[in-house]
């Protein structure tokens, strides 16, 4: 354990002082919300450091530590974005400013009230369906004087129907205060910042509930707290002896795998309607390390297992999960919770639990997969309110707040009514008289009009109508279309699409009523045309407020005394609308803590929960009355401590963590928090202070010369027979090559890197290998950044085929825990800057690397990753040989073992001897013509391309082409190498030109 200098003791004494400086030291009482404080100090207070080296010296140390780590990363975004603006120091990177911001209609949802907001995006247009702008959740902070003063409020409803015309924007938001005079005033305008750093429900969930655990029910405390490595059974299972025994180990696997398999059969057979004579699903003896895996998952109150890239985490869990349903009671364990940082994951996981458990429960409901999204919470609850029968059965008792709803509606109603009358633009004088903004007298001078005896007669409410009438040009008609005129003129540009982020509103909605919109009663709001007078215009009316007899007041005066009038009406209205909206939000809050029992009552049914790691955090008052006793962690390495804390309940006894700290890190929104340790993970922390774990050693994914990029990383991985097994890529001469080039990348949209010819090459080759009859969905593009990656879909998009319009093009980052047959990596970097960025972390190199199962190719400049780099100077070297420590002190004189070069090999695969090389973009058009020539071949020497196979890759050179039938007999040949050369030109060669040097620094 390491020891604390006296200088850092001095300076963590520091810290802790200036946190009690400013009050913040007790955190159950700090706002999960940005306050004056946190933006107006002229220094954040420093967080506390994750204690990573050493064990904490209380719970509550434990949870503050986690608690004022999270909220310095969810405030210093909004907190610069704010800052900027008020110093005019503006980086549309980080901030987004939206203008014009006004009240047009308030919403009555199930979940309180909404204001939906129009505005403007200042100077260019937005493709709202592909950008992260203003996503439910967002935090913005709203300001009517240049951010002298400013209120903050989240993101509830983004409509896309109402995000259509460009003029008239709108979004609907929650305000976090109540501020009744701005609450409810069309008239008002904002200015709108939004940070683009991090996601404030991503946060404000997990920091409410850091600060309602309980230091004494905290779980696993002797572990997580003080670094305790001794290890018991979980309590419910110290007396089953099945989790003991080999046998019933051995039979849950088989049980397991036939599930797996006959689901992959039914696949197969459907796909191809025939029964297929094999599944990549084996059966193999249970390996040593995986029973060891399995006896700590099921045997320890707290077990890690670390699973390298293709061991089979995700099966493991599967089997611990089925020998837990075989082997457990429901009353004894109560459902299991399985949690994962992303909904893909999670899927992943519930869609092999349903193949051999029938009653699961996904709480969230943008499933992308089409069977576990017929399983979601959502659903569940809807089943059951439409077939009460089935709740009876299942023993769910739902109840209906139904005089909460009651309450809810009146109060609904008399909001409604008093914003109708706010809209009002000439109001009776008996509520003018009524509320004492008017004087008897006053009221009385104004019946020598003769309208008030028309108003009477027509038992119409006598206004001010005609009085002001005497004003000439009082109202222009026009006067609000000639505002709208204005924003028709706007001049916007298109923007570059950015990153889906789906994720983000997957868990805004978990635990919204409707849980994909929000619904409820609109009320239009109504500018007054009164209130756009420029008070300037009319000068000063004070002392014309008393005048007895209003007639008295000058004709030029008579619209600003109004205006005063008007505006005390409303702030009365505003008041009364403000006391609603307070008993407003405390019945919403029951109705919703009702719906949490709802919910209660339901998810008991369910054998296993699913939910992400902040759906967890979301429901964690759930969860605690659900009293479950296991939960199961996939993708442990990349959650944040502080998520995985708020999932624990009480009850829990059996946490299980899976996971790779070499992997992906969490992410997260402030990067100099990572001196702190924020993104350490729980998994990793335990991993690094030598807590025990096993790790799995066996990859069943990569072929074995793609496996052995990582070996650098994972010094004992093995590879599986299976894996040796896969056939060549069609079309190219190696499985596994490193294009290197030196071509330059540039800085793009939003700061994100993009090398154009990457972006080409990438997009070329995969329109190659669809050529060479592989599905569009076998082939996956990756790359660092988010602007390459958008480049490349925009290049795919131009393909003359249709079916790359169909490749997955993803950012390394968005691509952890999946896999494909044939991997194209974009590396983007390539500078005489010396500057690697992202790829010096060694976690993004292994999840880059790790994703092909048959075919990998690397598009980047070797030589500069070499230098800048060790990882990748060890990896580039391995390119060279099998075994790189041949080649420490030499370069390597066979170049038949080379994986990398500045030119890439494809082969004919009808003429295995035809080699083209491709360096540049235009090359893959000399690529197309020897295809049609080859087809011209074909059609002189009266051959059926389809009867022909190419052979084997690795045989021995033959002057004549030869051919073979699917049956693999030699048929005549046809075409002399001479004449094989003369009709595809200089495109072919033999022999391929040696790669380039190694720089001295990698010898």
């Amino acid at each position: 354990m390491m020891r604390r200098t006296d200088a850092r003791i001095k300076d963590e004494t520091v810290i802790v002082r200036k946190y009690q400086s400013l009050g913040i030291h007790n955190f159950r009482g700090t706002s999960v919300f940005p306050t004056i404080t946190d933006i107006e100090e002229e220094d954040y207070p420093e967080p506390p450091e994750n204690a990573w080296h050493r064990a904490y010296g209380s719970t509550e140390e434990y949870l503050k530590t986690h608690f004022h780590l999270l909220r310095a990363d969810c405030m210093l975004p909004i907190r610069d974005a704010i800052r900027a603006y008020q110093s005019g120091t503006v980086d549309e990177n980080d901030m987004m400013i939206y203008i014009r911001v006004h009240l047009v209609s308030l919403l009555f949802t199930g979940v309180g009230l909404v204001h939906r907001m129009s505005f403007l995006v200042d100077g260019c247009r937005v493709n709202w369906r592909q950008t992260k702008r203003l996503i439910p959740g967002t935090l913005v902070c709203l300001s009517t004087d240049d951010f002298k003063h400013y209120r903050f409020a989240t993101v509830v409803e983004r409509d896309i129907d109402l995000l259509s015309d460009p003029r008239d924007l709108r979004i609907g938001i929650m305000f976090q205060d109540n501020n009744p005079e701005l609450d409810f005033n069309p008239d008002i305008r904002y200015v709108m910042i939004e940070s683009m750093q991090g996601y404030f429900e991503a946060y404000r969930h997990v920091l409410k509930c850091l600060q309602e655990i309980n230091p004494a029910t905290l779980p696993f405390q002797k572990h997580l707290v003080e670094l305790c490595p001794d290890l018991e059974p979980p309590p419910y299972s110290r007396s089953n002896p099945n989790f003991e025994n080999p046998d019933c180990l051995a039979k849950s696997t088989k049980s397991l795998v036939a599930h797996l398999k006959g689901d992959a059969k039914a696949h197969l057979k459907c796909k191809d309607n025939k029964e297929p004579d094999t599944v990549e699903i084996e059966e193999d003896p249970i390996q040593p390390n995986v029973a060891e895996a399995m006896d700590r998952l099921l045997r320890r109150e707290l077990a890690i297992v670390q699973g390298p890239p293709g061991t089979g985490k995700t099966f493991l869990g599967l089997l611990t999960a089925h020998m837990m349903l075989e082997y457990c009671h429901l009353k004894t364990t109560n459902p299991i919770i399985v949690i994962c940082q992303t909904n893909h994951a999670l899927d992943q996981f519930l869609e092999g639990v349903m193949k051999f458990e029938e009653r699961v429960i996904r709480v969230g409901s943008r499933s992308k997969s089409p069977t576990v999204s017929e399983i979601t919470l959502y659903k569940t609850r809807v089943h059951y309110k439409e077939n009460p029968a089935d709740a009876h059965r299942d023993g769910v008792k739902l109840t209906l707040p139904i005089k909460f709803y009651k309450l809810k509606d009146s109060l609904e109603r008399d909001m409604q009514k008093l914003v109708e009358e706010m809209a009002t633009e000439y109001v009776a004088l008996s509520k003018l008289l009524e509320l004492n903004i008017i004087t008897v007298t006053q009221c009385d001078s104004f019946a020598d009009d003769e309208w008030i005896t028309g108003a009477t007669q027509n038992d119409e409410e006598p206004t001010v109508q005609s009085w002001l009438q005497a004003v000439p040009h009082a109202f222009d008609p026009n006067a609000i279309s000639a505002f709208d005129d204005t924003l028709l003129k706007e001049d916007f540009v298109p923007e570059i699409d950015e990153e889906e982020l789906e994720e983000r509103v997957d868990e805004f909605m978990v635990g919204n009523i409707e849980e994909t919109k929000i619904f409820g009663t609109n009320v239009d709001l109504k500018e007054t045309i009164v209130c756009h007078l420029n008070d300037v215009a009319v000068g000063d009316v004070t002392q014309f407020l008393g005048m007895p007899n209003v007639h008295d007041i000058p004709v030029n005066k008579r619209l600003g005394v109004y205006k005063v009038w008007l505006k005390q009406y409303h702030a009365s209205i505003e008041k009364q609308l403000g006391e609603l909206h307070a008993r407003l939000r405390l019945v919403c809050e029951n109705i919703q803590r009702q719906r949490r029992l709802n919910d209660v009552e339901i998810l008991k049914t369910a054998r296993v929960i699913g939910m992400t790691t902040t759906a967890a955090s979301k429901y964690h008052e759930q969860l605690c009355l659900i009293r479950p006793k296991i939960m199961i962690c996939e993708e442990a390495s990349e959650a944040l401590e502080a998520h995985l804390t708020c999932a624990l309940t009480p009850t829990i006894e059996h946490f299980l963590l899976i996971g790779d700290h070499e992997q992906l890190r969490p992410s997260m929104s402030v990067n100099d928090l990572s001196e702190k340790g924020i993104n350490i993970s729980m998994f990793e922390r335990l991993v690094l202070n030598r807590f025990p774990y096993t790790m799995l050693d066996c990859q069943r994914r990569m072929r074995p010369e793609i496996s052995r990029l990582v070996r650098p990383i994972y010094k004992t991985l093995t590879d599986h027979n299976s894996v040796r097994q896969f056939d060549s890529i069609r079309g190219m001469v190696n499985n596994l090559w490193f294009l290197t080039h030196d071509e330059p990348d540039m800085l793009g949209p939003n700061n994100s890197h993009v090398n154009m010819h990457e972006v080409n090459i990438a997009a070329r080759l995969a329109t190659y290998l669809i050529q060479q009859d592989y599905s569009p969905s076998q082939i996956t593009i990756l790359t660092m950044y988010s602007g390459q990656r958008n480049k490349i879909m925009e290049r795919l998009r131009q393909a003359p085929l249709h079916g790359p319009e169909m490749i997955r093009v993803s950012t390394v980052d968005g691509y952890q825990g999946e896999e494909n047959d044939i991997i194209i990596l974009s590396l983007v970097r390539s500078n005489t800057k010396n500057s690697i960025g992202f790829l010096k972390t060694s976690n993004r190199v292994c999840v880059a690397l790790s994703r092909a199962r048959k075919g990998l190719y690397i598009v980047g400049n070797a030589k500069l990753m070499m230098e800048q780099s060790k990882l990748w100077a060890v990896i580039i070297r391995g390119l060279f040989h099998e075994n790189p420590e041949s080649i420490k002190s030499s370069f390597p004189e066979n170049p038949q073992h080379f994986r990398i070069g500045n030119r890439i090999q494809l082969r004919c695969q009808r003429h295995p001897h035809m080699v083209s090389s491709v360096g540049i973009e235009a090359d893959f058009d000399h690529v197309q013509d020897v295809t049609i020539a080859c087809a011209a071949l074909f059609a002189k020497y009266k051959r059926n391309p389809a009867r022909l196979q190419a052979p084997p890759f690795h045989q021995k050179e033959e002057k004549e082409i030869a051919n073979y039938d699917n049956d693999g007999d030699k048929i005549e040949a046809f075409g002399t190498s001479d004449e094989m050369s003369k009709t595809f030109g200089t495109f072919v060669f033999n022999k391929p030109r040696s790669p380039f040097n190694i720089p001295d620094s990698a010898q």
